[in-house]
């Protein structure tokens, strides 16, 4: 028998007047609750299976709800018949196992990033347009690259207006923003009024959008024109590695950042006025990083208290020193026909200064939301690995 079919082999049930115990072939034991159990019966009177769609409400039944009969067959299903209605709910043992919820299994289903810092530029996450257009193998290693290091470099995308709308738009719907849906990004002064992105000045490393509540998901960069003296070379930096060197080097400064909120405003007298305050890292529950908020192009003034005011001061300072530290910069100078994607909730960007003789750099930008990105890669890794 494969390790993997020992994986969702059950060898024995036992239980007792709360929870059942399953003992798998390859030696592992999950412990379910019975009020979890019940929970997750998606039958045709609780739920519908194909959709996630549950009737079934947890409050009408006891918290302390047993089982009438607990059965299972082969090793492949289990059925329990609930007191007092003798309802009748049946699990696979693929999908308990998948579900459990101790402790081994739950860190074996945490997300691992790749953390990087400046000799990532030795192994690029990269791929060809063309490998990504004609084959979902390629797409889904596009989509690896994004979830494990927050960013993946397209080659030799054609640099011509509708490129980036067509191949964004086959990720998800494109997300509208303040500068519409497609932002062209070029060197003009007039604009650089609406957009330090239209700007010549160098741009340290930040976060998009910031002062919004949700600010955009997975962003997109594609490069038609560059400037050929070198300047305005993008740059980008991994903040969840930035979080963790932080964390290890002063922890004081790390939670400090992690429960003080910053605050970041847009303001255009009669156009528009944005205002949110978020902390910097945002943790789940388990202290693992899910966000990383920074920028210094449009803060607000703190409001803290005042006692946290300078303590939290030298912390932000910390910080930036790391983000804007070259040990940690990944610098790239796009090419016409270089495409870039990147989370914006984990990967931090900027630019360096672009040569006044030389305005020829231009990139068109759009963004399109995480959650598109992630339920397209769950579907391809699905797919795939039922085709294997």
């Amino acid at each position: 028998m494969s390790s993997q079919s020992q994986q969702y082999q059950i060898s024995e049930i036992q239980q007792d007047r709360r929870k059942l115990f399953l003992d798998w072939a390859d030696g592992h034991r999950s412990t379910f609750h019975y009020i979890w159990l019940r929970d997750n019966c998606y039958c045709s009177a609780c739920g519908d299976p194909r959709h996630g769609e549950k009737r079934f409400r947890i409050v009408d039944v006891p918290i302390d709800i047993e089982p009438l009969s607990v059965h299972w067959d082969s090793g492949n299903t289990v059925e329990i018949r609930w007191k007092p209605d003798g309802h009748k709910s049946i699990y696979h043992a693929r999908w308990l196992r998948q579900h459990c919820y101790s402790a081994t299994e739950r860190k074996h289903r945490q997300y691992r990033p790749i953390l990087w810092d400046s000799q990532i530029v030795t192994n690029l996450p990269q791929i060809t347009y063309e490998e990504v257009k004609t084959g979902d193998a390629g797409r889904l290693q596009l989509l690896e690259y994004l979830r494990d290091y927050g960013i993946c470099f397209v080659r030799n995308v054609p640099p011509k207006n509708g490129e980036l709308e067509s191949f964004a738009q086959s990720f998800g719907p494109l997300l509208e923003t303040n500068y519409g849906r497609i932002f062209e990004i070029v060197v003009d002064p007039e604009e650089s009024q609406n957009s330090v992105a239209n700007s010549q000045i160098d741009l340290i490393p930040h976060t998009d959008d910031a002062y919004q509540y949700a600010p955009p998901g997975i962003i997109f960069f594609h490069c038609l024109m560059a400037n050929n003296d070198g300047s305005g070379q993008s740059i980008f930096v991994d903040g969840f590695q930035i979080a963790e060197v932080l964390r290890q080097e002063n922890r004081e400064a790390f939670d400090l950042l992690c429960r003080y909120e910053v605050s970041f405003r847009k303001y255009y007298r009669d156009r528009i006025d944005m205002h949110f305050s978020s902390p910097v890292f945002c943790l789940d529950s388990s202290g693992h990083l899910q966000q990383v908020r920074i920028s210094n192009l449009f803060p607000a003034p703190l409001d803290l208290s005042e006692e946290i005011i300078e303590p939290f001061y030298a912390a932000y300072g910390k910080l930036m020193q790391l983000y804007t530290d070259p040990r940690y910069y990944l610098k790239q100078g796009l090419q016409p026909g270089d495409l870039v994607m990147f989370d914006n909730h984990r990967i931090l960007h900027g630019r360096t200064a672009i040569a006044i003789q030389n305005q020829r750099r231009h990139l068109r930008y759009c963004s399109v939301e995480r959650d598109y990105f992630h339920s397209q890669w769950r579907l391809l890794q699905t797919n795939l690995s039922f085709q294997g």
